[in-house]
This record gives structure tokens, C-alpha cells and sequence, in this order.
């Protein structure tokens, strides 16, 4: 018989699809082992006279992999949660109080509960906003309420409005500066990787710092887009034309020709998303000592 007080720091949380399908059958399997346990006069573990939490907050990134749309015509609506990845999503577990509950997968089952009952009420509308198509223009709809509501809150205290509008105006065009670094940097990775279709970009040696850090990955990767370029448009032309004439080195241009201009292109895009990466974490460092965190701990469990 125990009781048990906890507090938790602040939590960040990097799921996909796989693992909480897993989380959710591993918890359900423990609460089910629970109930059928429950005839025997056996024990079946700890018995909780109370189990306090305090209030926390969790920042959740999710991957989907796919959509079950049986499930979902079924009536699952947590299939909707893999239609679109989510990206920073900050959420608050409130504090909750259990009495009277044996074992650990049937409270960690009883705190879920609450949570999902919670947050489905009360904070629903952050799976929207935390969607990656959406909290781009939620972010910047957040800088733009900045623009009225640092001057009327300074309005309200000061009776003066000055700082408040100087305040608002470098809030919104940071908030609007960082999200076209964001965004561009990511579409023109995808880009790259698409365009690169002999994978011959170099691979990147990880999260640049500044923009000084981005500049040597980023020459290097539009060197070799030109380099590729120049030995498929010259070199490839050049052996046709000795294997079979001019009529071979016609066939080989013409072969060239897709390559001369995705290489180059597939570069540059990559050195603009690398470039364009390091420029947003020279902005915010914040950013760039999380993402470096998350980059060492996965290189860690590989």
C-alpha cells in the first residue's frame, strides 16, 4: 500500500505512428491482465491509497505513417491525428488525484484517461494549430494579435502606446522572419531529396549553428550538383561518342540533358535549405540547442 506524490519537468515527447500504437496496446494488455487477475486471491501488485500529479507541460512531435480509414469509418476518431505530422505542439497535463487504484498499467491507464478526456475538451483546437500545414499561419496569427495587444496592454498600464506598437511590430516580424526561414528551409529539403534521385548530394554532417557553420556543407553540395552536371553533359557524350560514333554521342547528350539540369538544381536547393537552416538557428538559438539534444539522444539508441 502506497501513496505516491509526483511532479514532473517539463516534457518532450518524439513519437511516430509505430510507438504509440505499441504505447497504447502494451497499457491496454497491462489493464486487461489486471481485470482477469482480479478473481484470485492472489496479488497482483501495488496497491495505491493515493497517487497525486502535479500540473506539466509536454511539447509533442508526432510522425504519422499512414491513415487507417477502416478504423476511422469505424468510428476511431484518433485516426485523425495521422492525417498530418505534428510539429511543437504544447500541451498541459493538469494535476490529478487517483485513490484506491492496484498497479502500475491501471494507473498510468486512469492518468491517460484523464489527460485524453481533459485535453479533448479543453485543448483540442492545438491539434489543429499544431498541424505542420497549420501552425505556420498559427504562428504568424500570433504575431499579428502581438501587434494589438502589446499596445493596448501597455495602453492600460502606462497610458502610452509607443513602446507598446515598437514592441509588436519587432514581434511580428521576427515571428514572420522566422517562419519563412522555417518554412523554406524544409520545402526546399524535400525538394533537394526529390531532385536527387542518384543520391550524390553529401550527406549532412548535422545541425549548423549559424550561418558560418551552413556555408561549408552548402558549397559543397552545390559543387557537387555542378560537378555531376559537367561529367554527365561531357564525360558520358565523350565515351558514346568512342564506343559508337556521332550517332552515340547524340544519344548520350540527349541522355545528359535530365541530369545537366536536375544536378545543379537538386544543389541548390540543398544548399539553400542548409544555408536557410543555420540563418533560423543563428536567430534562435533555442531552436537549435533542442534540435542538437534530439540529434545526439537518436544517435544514441541507432
Amino acid at each position: 500500500e502506497s501513496k505516491v506524490p509526483l511532479q514532473l519537468l517539463p516534457l518532450r515527447v518524439n513519437l511516430d505512428q509505430h510507438a504509440l500504437v505499441f504505447i497504447r496496446s502494451f497499457f491496454a494488455g497491462d489493464a486487461s491482465d489486471h481485470n482477469e487477475s482480479g478473481n484470485t486471491d492472489e496479488p497482483v501488485g501495488t496497491f495505491f491509497q493515493g497517487f497525486n500529479v502535479k500540473p506539466c507541460k509536454l511539447k509533442v512531435n508526432y510522425s504519422p505513417i499512414g491513415v487507417d480509414y477502416n478504423a476511422l469509418r469505424s468510428g476511431s476518431y484518433l485516426e485523425l491525428l495521422n492525417l498530418f505530422p505534428l510539429e511543437d505542439m504544447e500541451l498541459l497535463l493538469k494535476s490529478l488525484s487517483i485513490n484506491g487504484v492496484t498497479g502500475w498499467g491501471a494507473v498510468i491507464n486512469e492518468m491517460l484517461r484523464y489527460w485524453v478526456e481533459d485535453i479533448s475538451s479543453t485543448q483540442i483546437h492545438k491539434f489543429v494549430t499544431g498541424a505542420a500545414p497549420f501552425n505556420t499561419i498559427s504562428n504568424i496569427g500570433n504575431g499579428v494579435a502581438n501587434l494589438v495587444l502589446l499596445p493596448v496592454d501597455q495602453y492600460k498600464r502606462e497610458r502610452k502606446i509607443g513602446r507598446g506598437v515598437r514592441n509588436g511590430a519587432s514581434s511580428f516580424a521576427n515571428t514572420v522572419a522566422l517562419e519563412a526561414l522555417n518554412t523554406t528551409s524544409k520545402i526546399s529539403k524535400h525538394v533537394a531529396r526529390a531532385l536527387d534521385t542518384p543520391n550524390r548530394l553529401p550527406t549532412r554532417p548535422g545541425i549548423p549553428r549559424n550561418i558560418r557553420e551552413a556555408s561549408s556543407h552548402s558549397y559543397d553540395s552545390f559543387s557537387r550538383g555542378v560537378q555531376l552536371a559537367t561529367h554527365t553533359i561531357v564525360a558520358v557524350p565523350c565515351r558514346e561518342y568512342k564506343a559508337n560514333g556521332a550517332t552515340g554521342a547524340v544519344r548520350g547528350v540527349v541522355r545528359a540533358i535530365p541530369v545537366a539540369v536536375m544536378a545543379p538544381l537538386s544543389g541548390a536547393t540543398e544548399a539553400l535549405s542548409y544555408t536557410l537552416l543555420g540563418a533560423r538557428n543563428q536567430m534562435r538559438p533555442d531552436l537549435y540547442k533542442e534540435e542538437e539534444v534530439m540529434q545526439r539522444r537518436e544517435g544514441l539508441y541507432r
